[in-house]
């Protein structure tokens, strides 16, 4: 086995320093100071972060230094460039902030606008000192790796948690989490559920009681994946189409950064689905709470009007699948269709393929539209 090859460590450390924001300003103004996109990160700040962060720096609180190393020479213009390693965030949004551009330009804000500083406010703020590291003598293998070494705080992170690290606080993923975790609140929370909704919804994926069965383990709560699941069906909902497997979820959550639009009206659709589904009070220890067919569930009886529907019918119908899919998965004759018996193991397989969850949908909507009433 060939051992991975690592960067070797740095022959000394590297000292702070600090430079005014006025010189900072004025190197990214002139491009002396620039991106690399090869390894940097998107912007993903929300607008309260970028109030938060102006107002750290009116109140000369200090904020986490910032990373620079030499990048290429420009032998027209004589200059040396540098490219940020780790603070394009603090440094965009000081930029923004100066220039009264992107949410700076906004007619009203939380704090005052540089334009509208005082001569004392406005010279404090350029003269801020901001604690800088300097990457020289530094190879560009050991830049990538101070960069990962600086932003990577767990090794084995899952799809679903490396989203949380990077959007954790967009309104979407925040949408989700009040779902899961009604006490989850950060400040600036665009949309905030109301307390009835999230006593609703949590108990219906939690469970009213220790005896009743979750629809979460405590490891879909712990690495995230509940949130994915949620997120999952808001963005199907929203849609009104399925889609494969969370293709959409990473848009939906850069997209909806700074305010997720159908919030109330998202919110409304699936607490009317979880209210009927708690009417027809199938047993949680049946399949129906499972993810899989949960899922498909919701999302059905979201495209019908569930006043039209006759519950004790369809509760009729989902015990009866239920009951003889399970004597056929012990051995026993359960008089299954091939369709109940193809639906049953797509199920169980969780297969989330976007032709297999239509495939499931149509079936579980077949169900729906027998209890219809006319």
């Amino acid at each position: 086995m060939t051992a991975v090859q690592t960067p070797l460590g740095l022959q000394q450390s590297i000292p702070a320093n600090n430079q005014k924001i006025i010189e900072l300003y004025n190197k990214m103004r002139s491009e002396q100071i620039v991106v690399n996109k090869s390894y940097q990160r998107k912007l993903v700040w929300k607008n309260t972060h970028k109030f938060n962060f102006i107002d750290t720096i009116l109140k000369n609180f200090p904020f986490p230094e910032i990373y620079l190393a030499p990048g290429v020479l420009d032998q027209i213009n004589l200059l040396l460039i540098d490219e940020i390693v780790d603070g394009q965030q603090r440094l965009s949004t000081i930029r923004h902030y100066i220039e009264g551009t992107d949410v700076f330009a906004l007619p009203r804000l939380p704090l005052k606008k540089f334009s509208e500083l005082d001569p004392t406010e406005r010279s404090s703020f350029l003269n801020y000192e901001v604690s800088i590291r300097y990457l020289k003598n530094v190879s560009t293998e050991q830049v990538r790796e101070i960069f990962q070494r600086i932003n990577k705080t767990d090794y084995s992170l899952n799809a679903a948690e490396r989203l949380n690290a990077q959007w954790g606080e967009s309104e979407f993923v925040c949408f989700a989490k009040q779902i899961v975790d009604p006490t989850f609140f950060v400040d600036g929370l665009e949309y905030v559920i109301d307390d009835s909704s999230k006593e609703v919804l949590y108990n219906f994926f939690h469970g009213n009681s220790d005896e009743d069965e979750a629809v979460f383990t405590e490891n879909d709560k712990s690495r995230m994946l509940a949130y994915q699941y949620v997120m999952t069906i808001v963005a199907t909902l929203n849609e009104q189409e399925y889609f494969n497997r969370n293709e959409k979820l990473k848009a939906y959550i850069e997209g909806y950064n700074d305010c997720f639009l159908p919030a109330s009206t998202i919110l409304k659709r699936l607490v009317n689905v979880v209210n009927f589904l708690n009417e027809i009070n199938v047993p949680r220890s049946t399949r129906w709470y499972k993810k899989a067919n949960l899922f498909t569930l919701i999302v059905e009886l979201d495209s019908f009007d569930t006043g039209r529907i006759d519950s004790a019918k369809l509760r009729e119908k989902l015990l009866d699948l239920d009951h003889r899919a399970s004597l056929s998965e012990i051995g026993l004759e359960s008089k299954m269709t091939l369709d109940e018996m193809k639906y049953i193991d797509q199920a169980r397989e969780g297969v989330n393929q976007k032709h297999v969850r239509i495939a499931r949908g149509k079936f579980i909507e077949g169900i729906i539209k027998e209890c219809a009433m006319v």
